[in-house]
């Protein structure tokens, strides 16, 4: 079996419309969460390799989709943002920490 990643829902439908026939399959529900997550991660380094806004708005479609599928609501992540941000802090300094190699003892 090839690679495979998952695709926006109307992606098969516009393979299609373009004449050709698209090879798919849904994902389980037990495996979706691990496609997601993996999307996420797709699209970050597209992101980094771009630094195109479409990249920022399929994060947050694939985020969207992951916490729909997790069944969390929008507000409980967000109270948990907040409550993280007060405690870390958030990046709006952009404070760049020097890495130190650890000493080996």
């Amino acid at each position: 079996m090839g690679d495979e990643k998952l695709v926006r829902d109307k992606i098969p439908e516009l393979i299609r419309s373009s004449g050709d026939t698209p090879t798919f399959r849904v994902a389980s529900t037990h495996e979706l969460d691990h496609f997601l997550r993996t999307k996420i991660v797709e699209e970050a380094k597209e992101l980094l390799e771009s630094g195109d806004i479409e990249e920022i708005v399929d994060i947050l479609e694939v985020i969207d989709a992951l916490l729909l599928h997790r069944k969390l609501d929008r507000n409980e992540i967000t109270a948990l943002q907040i409550e993280k941000r007060g405690r870390r802090g958030g990046f709006e300094k952009g404070f760049i920490l020097k890495i130190r190699e650890k000493q080996v003892k």
